[in-house]
C-alpha cells in the first residue's frame, strides 16, 4: 500500500508547532514541568490514533485548536486562570485515555460469507487421491564409543560476584518564600543589567519553577508592578 507522506509529513508539523502552547497552558494552571509534559503528549497520541483509525479526526484537530487558542489568551493576559479552566485542562488526559481506548477496541464486525442453493444435478468434482509419499530405505547406522579421553581438560576459574552499583538519589529541594524573593531579586538585578528592563514573569517560572499565579504575586513583590 502506497504510504501517504504528506499527510504524516503535515502532522508531524502539527504536533510540534502546538506541543509549546500545550505545556506552557499546562503550566499556568499548575502544573509542574514533568506533568505538564504529559498534556501534549496526550494531544497528540490522540491525534495519531484518530488518522491511523480514520474517525474522529475533526474531533482531535478541534481539540488541539482549543487547547493553542487558550494557552495563547492566558500567556496575553487576556483570560486569566480560572476554575473552569483549570478543571478542563486536568480533564484532558482521561478524555484522550476513554477515546483512545474506543478507538482501539471499536473493530469492524466480520460478514458471513454469502451462500447459494446448489441447482439440482450439480454435484462438487470428485478429487484425485493423492498419491502415498515414498519414504527410502535408510541404511542402519552403527554405533560408535565415544572417546573421553579425546576430549580437551576444561579449565575451573572461580566465579566472583558482581559489585552491585550505588545507586544515588537525589531529592528536590523545596524553596522557602524568602529564598524565593531573594532568587527573584537576583534575577531582576541580572535582567536590568543584561536588558535595562526588570524580570518577566515567564524567566520566574522557568527558573524558579513556578505557575504563572506564583510568578506574577513574586513579581509583584520585588519590581513593585505586573508586566509581561
Amino acid at each position: 500500500m502506497k504510504r501517504d507522506y504528506l499527510k504524516w509529513g503535515a502532522l508531524a508539523a502539527a504536533l510540534v508547532a502546538t506541543a509549546s502552547a500545550e505545556y506552557e497552558l499546562a503550566r499556568a494552571v499548575g502544573f509542574n514541568q514533568f506533568v505538564a509534559a504529559a498534556v501534549p503528549a496526550a494531544l497528540d497520541l490522540y491525534t495519531v490514533r484518530a488518522l491511523r483509525s480514520g474517525r474522529e479526526v475533526l474531533a482531535a484537530v478541534a481539540a488541539m485548536i482549543g487547547v493553542n487558542a487558550a494557552s495563547h489568551l492566558v500567556t496575553a493576559g487576556l483570560v486569566a486562570v480560572s476554575v473552569p479552566l483549570v478543571v478542563a485542562v486536568a480533564a484532558i488526559a482521561p478524555l484522550v485515555l476513554w477515546r483512545v481506548h474506543s478507538l482501539g477496541a471499536d473493530r469492524p464486525e466480520m460478514t458471513s460469507p454469502v451462500t447459494g442453493d446448489r441447482p439440482d444435478g450439480d454435484e462438487r468434482p470428485t478429487p484425485a487421491a493423492t498419491p502415498k509419499p515414498v519414504i527410502p530405505a535408510v541404511p542402519p547406522l552403527t554405533a560408535t564409543p565415544f572417546q573421553w579421553a579425546a576430549l580437551p581438560a576444561s579449565k575451573v576459574t572461580t566465579a566472583v560476584p558482581a559489585a552491585q552499583p550505588r545507586q544515588v538519589v537525589t531529592a528536590p529541594v523545596a524553596l522557602t518564600p524568602a529564598d524565593l524573593r531573594r532568587e527573584a531579586r537576583k534575577l531582576n538585578r541580572e535582567a536590568v543589567r543584561s536588558t535595562r528592563r526588570p524580570v518577566t514573569i515567564k524567566t520566574l517560572q522557568d527558573e524558579l519553577g513556578l505557575s504563572r499565579r506564583a510568578a506574577t504575586e513574586l513579581r509583584r513583590e520585588v519590581v513593585g508592578t505586573v508586566g509581561p
